[in-house]
């Protein structure tokens, strides 16, 4: 029996799991990365390339004709939404579990999507990509318990729930307005 159903579902797959492996790697660098870039000025235009990047991945996934008048009100409701919630936090390493951790819940979603449309049976469920999403940063708040001048903040946690709560409804809401009128 094959592992994957397709080509297309082990790249999600692997594409999941390079994100967290990059996170995790990065974890006693992450900051020493990131001075040089706030001080530069580049910061907010790295930061809003992450917002671009989940925007355009929300909105593409599984996209196979062009959007219909439903799909740009749902994608320019979601793309406000997304707006809304990233400028009211304060602080970037916050702003980024929340780019970060949606990447990692479209991409399992997706695949788990892929999984289930060949036939699979596969429970796929929002609520079971959130929960594996927050395992995964409850995993990178508990390595960072090792790590010198890193905490373990529950509130990044939270943060990562957040980030795959929205990522995985907007993706949820969009599928819904594709089917609309079809």
């Amino acid at each position: 029996m094959k592992l994957f159903v397709s080509r297309r579902e082990r790249w999600l797959w692997a594409c999941a799991v390079l994100v967290v492996l990059v996170v995790y790697l990065t974890l006693g660098v992450v900051r020493d990365l990131l001075q040089p870039l706030e001080a530069s000025g580049w910061g907010p235009w790295l930061f809003l390339s992450g917002c671009f990047l989940v925007l355009v991945f929300v909105l593409t996934q599984s996209m196979t004709t062009l959007p219909r008048w439903p799909e740009i009100v749902a994608g320019m409701a979601i793309a406000v939404v997304y707006g809304f919630i990233l400028m009211s936090i304060a602080k970037p390493e916050e702003r980024m579990h929340l780019i970060i951790y949606g990447i990692v819940a479209l991409l399992i979603y997706a695949a788990l999507l892929e999984r289930s449309a060949s036939g699979r049976k596969v429970f796929v469920s929002p609520v079971v990509v959130v929960m594996v999403t927050t395992v995964l940063g409850l995993i990178d708040e508990c390595l960072q318990l090792a790590l010198p001048d890193r905490v373990f903040d529950v509130r990044d946690i939270l943060y990562d729930a957040l980030a795959a709560a929205i990522a995985v409804t907007a993706n949820a809401s969009l599928r819904w307005a594709r089917g609309l009128f079809r």
